[in-house]
């Protein structure tokens, strides 16, 4: 996989510095929205599991303990 990634970092520098941008800015976005995403099915599968009664409730002490 790192040589198919130096492949594609040696074609983005052949790019103009105004593509790279645009390519960066593309990027960035798409990573942002991946990352969205996984939070928001985080979020559906804990909702879905404390809709189910598969979580408690409690302050830290009731989850560690007295440490």
């Amino acid at each position: 996989m790192a040589a198919s990634v130096d492949v594609i970092l040696d074609k983005i520098a052949e790019l103009s510095l105004e593509d790279q941008e645009m390519l960066d800015e593309i990027v960035r976005k798409r990573v942002i929205e991946s990352r969205r995403t996984e939070i928001y099915d985080s979020y559906i599968s804990a909702k879905n599991d404390h809709d189910q009664g598969l979580t408690k409730k409690g302050t830290a002490a009731d989850l560690f303990g007295n440490i």
